[in-house]
C-alpha cells in the first residue's frame, strides 16, 4: 500500500468546511479512500472546528494540522523574504508561512509520494530535498504563460488540456504528467423534487412555474463571466427568462469587491428577472439547482476542470458554456451548447438560452445525456485513476 501524503493549498480546512475546488476534491478522494483503502493517506491542512468535527468519523486518514498564518506571520516572512531574495535569490525561499510550518510538520516522516495541491509550478527547493524521489505537483489551473519547473518527479493534470499547456509553456520539461481526471460524487446530485415540490421552492425565490430558469453557480469573479451573462439575459425580451445566481468571491467568506458590487448593481437593474443567493454550501446546491431549466458557465478564461459541469450534468441540466481549457474535455456536444468567449460572448449567451428556452424537447434529450455523461466522472473514477497514478511511480 502506497503511502501517500497530499498537501493541501492551506487556505481553507480539509475536509471542506468552508467550501473550495481544490478542498472539496480532497475531501472527495479522502472519503472514497475509507470506503476502499487503497491508499496509506495523510493529509497537511488548515483547519477549524467545523472541519475538525467532519474529520471525527475518517478512520483512515491522518491529517496533520496546520495553524492558518496569522498576520504577524505573513508580515515576518515578508521581511525574511526580501532579505533572503537579496542576500541568497530565489532558490530556498518557500512560498508562505504555511509551507514553512509544513516542512516542519513533515520532519522525520516518510512517504512515498507528497503531492502539492496547487502551489508553486516548480517545487520549493527545502520540498525537493526534503522529497527528492516523490514530490509531485498536482495542478489544478491552466498555464497561460512560459516559466521554469524543477524538482517535481510527476505532474498529475485534471485535463489533458491543462496537461498539454504544461507541456507548451514548460521551458525545461523534465517531469512524467499524467491526467487525472476530476470527479464528483454523483449520488449528492441526484436527489429530487416532486413537480408539487418544485413549484412551491420557485415561487420561495420569486420564480413561476412557467418562468425558464438559467443558473450561474461558482466564484463572483471577472473570469467567470458573471456580467457577461447577465447582460445576456437583459437582452432577452421575454420577462419569463429568469437567472439565479448562486455564489460570491472567495467561496464562503464575506469579502467585499469592486466586481460583486458591479454584479449586484446588475442584479438590481433586472430587479425581479434575478435572484441572488449568494454563497451556498455545496451540499446544498441541488434544491436550487432542481429548480432551473439550464446552466450556464461562461468561462471567459482557460478553466481546466470546473466541477459545475459536471455537477450540472448529475443533476440533468442543459449546460451552456463557452470554449474554455477542458470543459469540451468533460462534457459533450449532446449536453452542452457551445459558444465561443469572444468578444461576441453576450450575444453568443443570449442566442444559446433562446434556443433552449424555445426547445423543451431538445432540453429533455441533453438532460438524458447529461445524466448518462455525468457516470464517466464520478468519485469513484478518479480516485481509481488516482490510485493507479500512484501505484505506477
Amino acid at each position: 500500500m502506497k503511502k501517500v501524503c497530499l498537501i493541501a493549498p492551506g487556505l481553507l480546512p480539509v475536509p471542506a468546511s468552508k467550501g473550495g475546488a481544490i478542498e472539496t476534491l480532497l475531501t472527495s478522494l479522502i472519503r472514497e479512500n475509507e470506503r476502499q483503502r487503497l491508499l496509506d493517506l495523510s493529509v497537511v491542512t488548515t483547519f477549524d472546528d467545523k472541519a475538525q468535527e467532519m474529520a471525527a468519523d475518517i478512520q483512515h486518514t491522518r491529517f496533520i494540522e496546520i495553524p492558518a498564518d496569522t498576520a504577524l506571520q505573513k508580515m515576518i516572512f515578508r521581511i525574511r523574504h526580501a532579505i533572503a531574495r537579496r542576500m541568497h535569490g530565489e532558490h530556498d525561499i518557500l512560498p508562505s508561512p504555511y509551507y514553512v510550518k509544513v516542512l516542519r510538520a513533515l520532519k522525520g516522516r516518510s512517504f512515498d509520494e507528497v503531492i502539492l495541491e496547487g502551489g508553486p509550478a516548480s517545487a520549493p527547493r527545502l520540498f525537493a530535498r526534503r522529497f527528492p524521489s516523490g514530490l509531485w505537483y498536482h495542478m489544478h489551473y491552466v498555464p497561460e504563460w512560459d516559466f521554469d519547473s524543477t524538482g517535481y518527479t510527476k505532474i498529475l493534470a485534471v485535463s489533458d488540456f491543462a496537461a498539454d499547456a504544461w507541456r507548451r509553456h514548460c521551458r525545461n520539461h523534465e517531469a512524467q504528467i499524467e491526467t487525472v481526471h476530476n470527479g464528483i460524487d454523483d449520488k449528492r446530485f441526484s436527489q429530487g423534487f416532486s413537480d408539487q415540490e418544485r413549484n412551491e421552492a420557485r415561487r420561495e425565490l420569486g420564480f413561476s412555474p412557467e418562468d425558464v430558469v438559467v443558473l450561474y453557480c461558482g466564484r463572483i469573479i471577472p473570469v467567470k463571466g458573471v456580467l457577461q451573462l447577465l447582460k445576456a439575459v437583459e437582452r432577452i425580451d421575454d420577462p419569463h427568462v429568469k437567472l439565479l445566481i448562486i455564489g460570491s468571491p472567495n467561496f464562503g467568506t464575506e469579502e467585499r469587491t469592486e466586481y460583486l458590487d458591479e454584479v449586484e448593481r446588475s442584479v438590481q437593474a433586472l430587479a425581479d428577472r434575478v435572484k441572488f443567493t449568494g454563497f451556498v454550501q455545496n451540499s446544498q446546491l441541488w434544491r436550487y439547482a432542481k429548480l432551473a431549466d439550464m446552466q450556464a458557465v461562461p468561462s471567459l478564461w482557460e478553466d481546466a476542470a470546473p466541477t459545475v459541469c459536471m455537477e450540472a450534468m448529475a443533476m440533468g441540466l442543459p449546460l451552456i458554456v463557452t470554449r474554455s481549457g477542458g470543459i469540451q474535455e468533460y462534457t459533450s456536444p449532446e449536453c452542452a451548447l457551445t459558444v465561443p468567449k469572444d468578444d461576441h460572448v453576450e450575444d453568443g449567451l443570449r442566442q444559446a438560452i433562446i434556443a433552449l428556452r424555445d426547445d423543451p424537447r431538445r432540453r429533455r434529450c441533453m438532460s438524458q445525456a447529461g445524466l448518462k455523461r455525468a457516470r464517466d466522472f464520478t468519485v469513484a473514477s478518479m480516485y481509481a485513476h488516482f490510485v493507479e497514478a500512484c501505484e505506477r511511480s
